[in-house]
């Protein structure tokens, strides 16, 4: 075992007396300390292999319990080499990111079984451990076959938009495609002069929009909806993770949210992982620190829609709820206490509820189950996704089985960019008879990466509150340039009606909603006909056609959909990967032969069809 680490370290600094003021004998013993850990850094990322993992983590945390500078100092020598990451890139992430790692790791038992779930839920490289979150106790038993109301036949119209990532520095004419950054389009300091693919001004597959993509968005939604109100899956800042900080993101989400008022109707917002500054990073009561300035600037960002009972709760920790009808509650969840890459979380593990969130839902599902409401949850970071912790996620499910379909008529996240959706089942089989509850997952208007920039438009009941008909709207990027030449703007177009492409494979009565029962038929129809399946695969792409094949027969297609049948991450078959070299099998896609970045370092999967475009640091 490498574990032995600690004491070489203990032992050393007893002999040293390290924490005197640094003479060349001390430095000489710095670097023996910090060169060892560089090795355990390199061994854990080139190996792949758990005990390796774990072995680094611990030295981390004895380099750190001496001096943290010296483990930053490590950490941020060895980022270049092991990511081919440019040195301004790494020290910006390790320096922002990096000292809320080292206090969690301090606080944590890393050779008790804290090590392995972080290996595990950071990079896949340890076995799941099981979920230990335990059984939830509930207020009130559920009623005896609770059933969803029946609609009312009234349909309103919601807008449904997600990770917005507009860019105030987007830089038209400055490198789209090899800027050496993982996010291009930016008038970079020492950018090559030769432009290999010059950034069109409506923006660019590998970059975060341009300020007036947004604003185009927002102009061109009242000509195909009327909405009642929308909603905002979260992640306003761009992608420029190891430049973001309380000083940018500010600004970044008040202008944003300036822009977004222009739709003329309410929105309902939530917390993404990118609006915190540094990105990710959420701390808990338990992990400690502050990030209330974030909490109170959204509050006011938010204050045009919000009651101010509910502005009020996000100045606590981002999350609210509000009744925009009666009979009718949005619950806004702050699904960062899940999110795998907020490195908060990692010191006290079996903290299981962060900031009392999930009690704090039951509670408010509990009301509107008593007050006969029907319940819409919005997220960021959907608990389907393996970039929710596992045991958070299985508390999310349990709480969803207990309150659908009577009172949770529909749920909505982002984060993923793409257009997809998950389902959630009672106790048992996942079979259409048990389908219990969907989760909508929204396109982003961004185009990062390889995506066309898009939103929905639902048609929901007014009593039921149940979706009626899902459409999708994108705009071609690919004709971005032609624009610029014809000083034309985007062709926002209606790209598929979920009803229409999907009724022609499952048929539905036109009186019924897109039910969990009615999508998991359509996943059976994705198994039996591939012609089915190959339509949600472009839609799932925003009809970029940027992400390669999936075919019949394929592990592609197998774990898709077992996917989207996952209604908690432990059930998820995409396997958290932890990859430092480009694929050379046959599976690797040749838009994926990219140059390895930290945008590969903490992947959802090594697979292109699951590459995580939004996880990791970014």
């Amino acid at each position: 075992m490498r574990i032995g680490f600690s004491t070489a370290i203990l032992s050393l600094a007893v002999a040293s007396s390290v924490y005197a003021a640094p003479t060349p004998i001390h430095l000489a013993k710095r670097n023996i300390l910090t060169d060892k850990l560089k090795s355990l850094l390199t061994e854990a990322a080139t190996s792949l292999e758990c005990d390796a993992c774990v072995a680094a983590l611990v030295g981390v945390k004895d380099v750190a319990w001496l001096n943290q500078t010296w483990a930053l100092d490590a950490i941020n020598d060895v980022c270049p080499s092991l990511t081919s990451e440019s040195t301004d890139v790494c020290s910006g992430l390790v320096f922002s990111q990096g000292p809320v790692l080292l206090s969690s790791l301090l606080s944590a038992d890393l050779t008790g079984g804290d090590g392995k779930l972080i290996c595990f839920q950071l990079g896949g490289v340890c076995p799941a451990p099981a979920i230990s979150s335990g059984t939830l106790t509930f207020p009130k038993a559920r009623p005896a076959n609770p059933v969803a109301p029946t609609p009312s036949g009234v349909q309103v119209d919601v807008v449904h938009l997600s990770d917005w990532h507009v860019d105030t520095l987007y830089n038209t004419g400055s490198e789209a495609a090899t800027c050496g950054k993982p996010m291009c389009c930016r008038a970079y300091a020492n950018a090559n002069s030769t432009i290999t693919r010059a950034a069109a001004s409506w923006g660019d597959y590998n970059c975060d929009s341009p300020v007036k993509l947004g604003q185009n968005l927002l102009g061109y939604i009242p000509s195909v909806a009327a909405p009642s109100f929308a909603i905002m899956t979260g992640d306003i800042p761009p992608h420029d993770v190891w430049l973001e900080s309380q000083t940018t993101v500010v600004p970044e989400e008040a202008d944003a949210f300036t822009i977004l008022a222009s739709l003329g109707t309410n929105i309902y917002p939530t917390v993404g992982n990118h609006e915190g500054g540094p990105p990710n990073l959420f701390p808990t009561v338990a992990s400690g620190g502050d990030i209330s300035w974030l909490y109170s600037g959204l509050a006011d960002d938010w204050s045009k829609w919000l009651p101010a009972a509910a502005v009020t709760s996000v100045k606590n920790y981002g999350a609210y709820t509000v009744s925009p009808q009666t009979g009718f509650r949005i619950i806004s969840l702050n699904t960062n206490f899940c999110y795998t890459m907020n490195l908060y979380l990692y010191g006290h593990t079996t903290d299981y509820d962060p900031n009392g969130e999930i009690n704090w839902l039951i509670t408010q599902l509990q009301a509107s189950e008593d007050a006969g409401e029907r319940v819409w949850i919005i997220g960021h970071v959907g608990p389907s996704q393996t970039d929710c912790i596992q045991n958070w996620s299985a508390l999310y499910y349990q709480v969803v089985q207990r309150y659908s379909p009577h009172v949770i008529a529909e749920q909505f996240f982002g984060h993923t960019h793409r257009d997809e959706f998950a389902l959630y089942y009672g106790p048992g089989s996942k079979s259409s008879e048990n389908a219990l509850a969907t989760a909508w997952i929204g396109p982003s208007v961004t185009p990062f990466t390889d995506l066309n920039p898009g939103f929905r438009v639902y048609k929901v009941d007014t009593k039921s509150w149940n979706i009626f008909d899902s459409q999708t709207y994108v705009a071609d990027l690919s004709q971005a340039a032609s624009w610029d030449a014809s000083g034309s703007s985007p062709n926002w177009h209606l790209e598929y009606s979920a009803r229409e492409a999907y009724g022609a494979y499952v048929p539905i009565a036109t009186d019924a909603p897109l039910s969990a029962a009615w999508w998991h038929n359509v996943t059976t129809a994705f198994q039996t006909t591939d012609a089915a399946f190959q339509e949600y695969w472009t839609y799932r792409g925003k009809s970029a056609g940027l992400q390669g094949s999936c075919a019949s027969g394929s592990a592609c297609k197998t774990e898709i959909i077992c996917d989207l049948r996952a209604g908690q991450s432990s059930d998820s078959c995409t396997k958290i990967s932890f990859s430092m070299k480009k694929r050379s099998d046959d599976e690797k896609l040749a838009t994926e032969a990219k140059d390895v970045s930290l945008s590969t370092l903490f992947k959802r999967a090594t697979e292109p069809w699951n590459k995580n475009l939004c996880g990791s640091v970014y």
